[in-house]
């Protein structure tokens, strides 16, 4: 039997466009021997995990601040939990890149929504916004989807700005447990539609 999911603060109808779009993204994945492709910028490399990722990213990740932003990651986020993260991810091919500058000072990914995570020593200085435009622009140029999505939780506002900046509009609220919080929070839902995307490209160019 077929089971049938809705996503969190999403009608059944978005439910089905959202469900639509991760199936058309993992059809084309599927059509690419090694996933996900490197993606590189003048400071970035964008790589697929490897298991020497492990302890450098329970480092990273092992920090409240970061966490906080998170709804499924606690503290403690030890070497085995990101073994176990890397190995998943590895294992399904999934949209996730480690973002590498020379060292592992992040994640990014495509795997449900859009979503990202840097180490703290990574804050302020433009990775994450050079990192997002790498994948955005991957998505819509390579992967047969319509839209992307993010879900921050509604206070971190770096997050929200960032989006906004990145051409994100905001189309709704929706509410999800934060396990680094132990409670339920407010999340704000974003969409950049490949339209939007192809303007913006458009205007880039002139």
């Amino acid at each position: 039997m077929r089971q049938r999911f809705r996503l969190a603060g999403c009608s059944d109808a978005e439910t089905r466009v959202a469900s639509t779009n991760v199936s058309r993204m993992m059809r084309s994945m599927s059509k690419v021997a090694t996933y996900p492709i490197v993606l590189t910028s003048r400071r970035l490399l964008l790589r697929p995990l490897k298991i020497a990722d492990a302890a450098g990213l329970a480092r990273m990740t092992n920090d409240p601040l970061v966490t906080r932003n998170l709804l499924k990651t606690a503290m403690p986020f030890t070497t085995a939990d990101a073994r176990e993260l890397i190995l998943r991810a590895r294992k399904k091919k999934s949209p996730v890149w480690a973002i590498d500058t020379g060292q592992l000072v992040g994640l990014i990914g495509l795997a449900g929504e859009f979503g990202y995570w840097l180490g703290r020593s990574a804050w302020g200085r433009g990775f994450a916004s050079e990192a997002a435009c790498l994948v955005i622009n991957h998505a819509f140029e390579c992967l047969e989807i319509d839209a992307l999505h993010a879900s921050p939780i509604a206070d971190n506002k770096a997050s929200r700005h960032l989006l906004e900046k990145l051409g994100f509009e905001r189309n709704g609220v929706a509410r999800a447990f934060c396990s680094e919080r132990s409670k339920v929070v407010p999340l704000i839902r974003y969409k950049l539609e490949r339209l939007t995307w192809e303007k913006a490209q458009s205007r880039d160019r002139r």
